[in-house]
C-alpha cells in the first residue's frame, strides 16, 4: 500500500488562549486483517496495511503455529468485502504438519489487538510452547548500540507525520539497516520484521532487534523463537521481559532517554 495511503486527514480543534481554533490531524490508518488458518481458524488483527505478508508470515510463526517458512504451503491475501459492506483484508494460509491439528480446538475467531499481542491466548503456559534458549555467541559494539536511537528517527516517516506509529529495525552488527517497519502496534511491528527474516532466509546470529515501544513477555518470547540474540528497546522492559531475556539467552538493553541499561547477558557487549 502506497505511503500516503496509510495515514488519513481529520479535522480538529485546539483550545488556546480561550479560545478553540481549527485545524487539521494527519492520523494513522486501522484495517482489519482477518487470518485464516486451515480452513478452520480465523484471527482478527487490527494493523497498519503495509507489509501484510510479512506480518502473516511473523504471526503465525512467533504463534507457534509454525516451526518453518516450509510449513506454509500457500498463502492468499486479497481484499474481501463482507455483508456489511466492510472491505477486510483477508489471508488465507494453508499449513502442514503436525502445528496444523490443535487449530480446529479454536470454534470463535480470535481478536488479537495490535496493543496486546497476549489477547486470546488460551493459557499463560502456551505462549512459550516449543521455544528454545538462544545460541548466538555473537558479541556487539556498545558504540553502535548507543547510535540505535539516531538511526530509528530517520527510519520512521509514519510516527513523524502521525504521532501514533511503532517502529521496528532490523540491523546487522555494524548499525546498518537490513529491515525496518511501522505499525499501530509494536507486536505488529516486531512480527513486520520476523516474517521478513523468515521470506528472506536472513541469518540471526549476528542481527540487532529494535523495537521503538517497551520490551515486554511476548516480546521477548517473540525474539526467542526467531534465534536472535540482541533486543533494544526505546523504554523500560517490563519484570517478566527480563526474567524471559535471562532464561531464553537474549541480551535485553533499553535505551530509554538515553540511558543504556543492560538487564541480561552483557558478555554479548564488547569490554565485558
Amino acid at each position: 500500500m502506497p505511503a500516503h495511503d496509510l495515514s488519513k486527514t481529520f479535522r480538529s480543534f485546539t483550545h488556546a488562549g480561550g479560545d478553540l481554533r481549527p485545524e487539521t490531524s494527519s492520523l494513522l490508518v486501522e484495517a482489519p486483517l482477518e487470518i485464516v488458518i486451515n480452513n478452520d481458524r480465523r484471527i482478527l488483527i487490527m494493523f497498519t496495511p503495509q507489509m501484510t505478508r510479512e506480518l502473516v508470515t511473523g504471526f503465525i510463526f512467533t504463534e507457534g503455529l509454525i516451526r518453518n517458512l516450509t510449513d506454509i504451503r500457500a498463502c492468499r491475501i486479497a481484499g474481501v468485502q463482507k455483508a456489511d459492506g466492510t472491505v477486510v483484508i483477508e489471508a488465507t494460509v494453508t499449513i502442514s504438519g503436525n502445528q496444523a491439528e490443535p487449530l480446529s480446538r479454536e470454534t470463535q475467531p480470535r481478536i488479537s489487538y495490535s496493543s496486546c499481542g497476549i489477547c486470546g491466548k488460551d493459557n499463560y503456559y502456551e505462549l512459550s510452547r516449543g521455544l528454545g534458549r538462544v545460541k548466538s555467541r555473537h558479541r556487539f559494539s556498545m558504540d553502535i548500540i548507543k547510535n540505535v536511537p539516531h538511526r530509528m528517527k530517520a527510519l520512521q516517516p509514519l510516527y513523524r507525520s502521525t504521532g501514533g506509529a511503532h517502529a521496528a529495525i532490523l540491523l546487522d552488527a555494524a548499525g546498518n539497516a537490513i529491515f525496518h517497519c511501522e505499525d499501530m502496534g509494536r507486536h505488529n511491528a516486531l512480527d513486520k520484521v520476523i516474517g521478513h527474516t523468515l521470506l528472506h532466509a536472513i541469518p540471526v546470529a549476528d542481527k540487532i532487534l529494535v523495537s521503538s515501544g517497551r520490551a515486554s513477555l511476548e516480546m521477548i518470547l517473540k525474539t526467542a523463537r526467531v534465534g536472535l540474540p540482541l533486543f533494544v528497546a526505546m523504554s523500560r522492559p517490563t519484570s517478566r521481559a527480563v526474567e524471559a531475556a535471562k532464561f531464553y539467552n537474549i541480551t535485553l538493553i533499553d535505551m530509554a532517554r538515553n540511558s543504556n541499561h543492560i538487564y541480561s547477558h552483557a558478555r554479548r557487549i564488547e569490554g565485558f
